[in-house]
């Protein structure tokens, strides 16, 4: 959604972190359910007697092997947020090599695969939530798939943030950082012929659709945050963004965040092209 033209009254603003991107949910069985057919089952201390089950901190190929298949169990309280990334990206790469070595990921049951089980998980903690969302995203089959997973799910989670709050503090069609001068047009323009900068005139994005709406959906103007927005600690960094700071290398990081006023599907050709 544009913050262009969002006339809204909102009472009590505060900047908090607020989990507008979960996409994922729990049912009355005691699962989280996830795309594909994959489901991970929770548990409490000491429940679990499954013996093909394997610490994700510590998978080992050849144990998978053996036991045929890969069954993971995560305990939120062994390790801290500050490793999330490095478990990950080690859990991807083995997903990688399960499929070559043709080992099952999970286990079938009841029409779905369960691949492991979840000690110690808090629905309402926003770091364990990123984390599931990203094991989510490593069970897709493959890159574009993940990538649009990503996009959409960090996309979500930046219109969420912003709905329904006026952070830009609009009052008659215009944000606060405008404030002040004739300017009607928010953070959605761009200067008509862009390497002339300051050179050439300011007009509205192409992009922009009559109710003032975004017809790009482009993850990069949706992290954008003005000065106005940052002096209130509104401020978006890719490296705060699990999903982005973990599936993707520094070219890619760099088109995330510059490639404002572009369509969806081309920076995602973008990302498919600089990806490993």
């Amino acid at each position: 959604m544009s913050r262009v033209k969002l006339d809204l009254i909102v009472k009590n603003i505060e900047y908090v972190n607020i989990m507008c991107y979960n996409l994922l949910w729990r049912n009355k069985m005691g699962i989280i359910e996830l795309d594909n057919g994959y489901y991970i089952e929770l548990i409490e201390d000491g429940k679990c007697k499954d013996d093909r089950i394997q610490n994700i901190q510590t998978i080992k190929l050849r144990e998978s092997r053996n036991k045929g298949c890969l069954l993971l169990y995560i305990d939120f309280r062994e390790f801290d947020k500050d490793r999330y990334k490095k478990i990950l990206r080690k859990l991807l790469h083995i997903k990688k090599m399960v499929k070559f070595l043709k080992i099952n990921i999970g286990v079938n049951q009841d029409s779905k695969i369960k691949i492991g089980y979840i000690n110690n998980y808090d629905e309402n903690n926003q770091y364990h939530q990123e984390f599931i969302q990203a094991i989510n995203a490593i069970l897709f089959n493959t890159k574009k798939e993940r990538y649009n997973y990503i996009y959409d799910t960090v996309c979500n989670y930046l219109d969420g943030y912003f709905y329904g709050k006026n952070l830009c503090d609009f009052k008659n069609n215009q944000c606060g950082e405008k404030r002040g001068t004739t300017s009607r047009i928010g953070c959605c323009h761009h200067f008509r012929v862009k390497w002339l900068g300051p050179f050439t005139e300011l007009v509205p994005c192409e992009h922009l659709k009559d109710d003032y709406t975004c017809g790009a959906k482009c993850i990069s103007c949706k992290l954008f945050t003005c000065d106005y927005l940052e002096k209130k600690g509104v401020k978006f960094r890719i490296k705060d963004i699990l999903l982005l700071d973990t599936f993707f290398n520094s070219l890619q990081k760099y088109f995330i965040k510059y490639m404002v006023f572009t369509p969806k599907d081309k920076i995602i050709k973008r990302l498919m092209i600089t990806g490993a």
